[in-house]
């Protein structure tokens, strides 16, 4: 990671989903781990590139103290500004080098370290370990992405063109700018896949399935991932390996369904259980099984005795939501979609799929456990009891169809009073920025109509006044409903 580069390529910065603390809370409770509530914590953004992510953090937690660091000023410079026209006071944005940010002794909660491990220096990495560490609360979670091996090392192939490419244009033009260096790289590889364009050529066809991943890739991505100095890949055991020397342990995927291999049949359930009770050999094991190439690992102190039975009496307290509604049904399968991506999955039409819609009638608020058993059970009066909804709820998580949170979110899903949506998300529609937060905290590409809804709802109006504001306004608003932009 060169602190020049991004100086001329800034990073395309976003909300990340897998960040989010209400989602870190829920999983750290499940395991056994008593974190603080989001709404009264402390969170540092290590690599906070220009402050999406920590500064809507800081608006939806306005009790919270938040603190983000990076090495580029630019970064910073334009995240001060973001904060600013977000009006949010209550985040910090550091210029600086995480050997000597003087981030205090266990004073952050939830720490978040996206996309920085594999790209660092060595010696780097062993700093960024060590303020970890020396940074997290007693009871508190650090969240840490970072290539992994072997998935990666097929990517890597795409790396060695890339950098050739980018070095010989650089000599040839005299001009060593990172557009110059990112276009030089891209024309190695659109050559090879032109040259290698014959039926079964396997080295054509994974680079043409590589230019195609590329398409609606950012710039600013594309360069940072292929084009640094440092970018390498761990095998996960490595790379805990690390994490142990420093105290801290593996708590979970910050995405719990990457964790299971219940739908890799039998056999390969059996050979997974027949490892033992090693969760970093049996997590190893899955990333050679799946071939992953990227993880999001939470980790904890070393010192708690963490609790992977799921005890219901935990499960019982958290709030539930999911990305899929259900579109309709056929024979005997209901059909749920994806409400970002427009995935279709398809279960029978048994208590999961009972249970999954009435998860997915509430939208991204979030249900908890009492409501949703009280709606369960009138629908089938005397058949089951609440350990076999929450048996039903664990199958629904592990299988990646719903998500646990520690708390219910103030997002409105009935489009009634008047709409108003988050200060960040009208500063960014208004800037033109290609993501836009929504409270689900995510970022998501929204239409000319979509962003013009986005800053007319600053609480001042209603909804049925936005959506005569335009002929195409109803379904526009109707989106953003269903993606979780507007409070409560």
């Amino acid at each position: 990671m060169s602190q020049s580069s991004y100086e001329e390529m800034p990073y395309a910065t976003f909300a990340l989903r897998v960040a989010d603390p209400n989602r870190l809370a829920a999983l750290a409770r499940l395991y056994g781990v008593n974190v603080s509530a989001p709404t009264e914590a402390s969170i540092l953004e290590i690599g906070c590139g220009t402050g999406t992510n920590i500064i809507h953090l800081a608006e939806r937690y306005p009790q919270g103290r938040c603190v983000g660091v990076d090495i580029s000023e630019r970064h910073i410079s334009e995240g001060h500004k973001i904060a600013s026209g977000s009006a949010c006071s209550n985040v910090e944005l550091r210029c600086g080098d995480i050997r000597n940010a003087a981030l205090g002794h266990g004073e952050f909660d939830f720490i978040i370290c996206h996309g920085v491990y594999s790209w660092v220096a060595p010696s780097v990495r062993h700093e960024l370990l060590s303020a970890i560490s020396s940074s997290l609360s007693e009871n508190g979670v650090a969240l840490v992405s970072y290539n992994v091996l072997p998935g990666w090392r097929q990517r890597g192939v795409l790396r060695d063109i890339m950098q050739t490419g980018a070095a010989h244009r650089a000599l040839a033009t005299g001009d060593d700018s990172p557009q110059n260096r990112l276009d030089g790289a891209m024309e190695l590889l659109r050559l090879i896949a032109e040259k290698r364009s014959v039926e079964g050529d396997l080295y054509g066809n994974y680079i043409r399935e590589g230019l195609e991943r590329f398409q609606n890739s950012h710039p600013s991505y594309l360069f940072h991932e292929y084009l640094e100095e440092f970018n390498e890949p761990f095998l996960f055991s490595t790379f805990m390996h690390a994490a142990e020397m420093h105290g801290l342990q593996f708590l979970s995927e910050a995405n719990p369904a990457t964790m299971s291999v219940d739908d890799l049949g039998e056999k390969v359930i059996a050979y997974v259980d027949s490892l033992g009770g090693d969760i970093v050999t049996r997590e190893q094991c899955v990333d050679i099984l799946r071939n992953r190439m990227f993880r999001e690992t939470v980790l904890c102190r070393s010192h708690h005795e963490l609790k992977r039975d799921l005890k219901a009496s935990v499960f019982t307290t958290l709030h539930f939501v999911s990305d899929f509604r259900k579109s309709g049904e056929e024979g005997s399968e209901a059909v749920f979609t994806e409400v970002l991506t427009g995935r279709i999955v398809r279960t029978p039409k048994d208590e999961h799929a009972v249970l999954l819609s009435m998860i997915a009638d509430v939208g991204y608020a979030g249900i908890s456990f009492a409501s949703l058993a009280e709606r369960f059970f009138a629908t089938s009066p005397g058949r089951y009891d609440e350990r076999a909804v929450m048996h039903g709820l664990v199958r629904l998580w592990r299988w990646g169809l719903i998500d646990v949170v520690l708390e219910r979110a103030p997002i409105n899903t009935a489009g009634s009073g008047n709409a108003r949506v988050s200060r960040l998300a009208r500063y960014q529609a208004s800037e033109g920025e290609r993501g836009v937060t929504s409270l689900q905290h995510r970022s998501c590409e929204l239409s000319p109509v979509e962003r013009e809804i986005v800053m007319a709802s600053d609480g001042t109006r209603d909804f049925r006044d936005i959506a005569k504001s335009s002929s195409a306004s109803e379904v526009a608003l109707q989106r953003l409903l269903s993606l979780g932009f507007f409070y409560e």
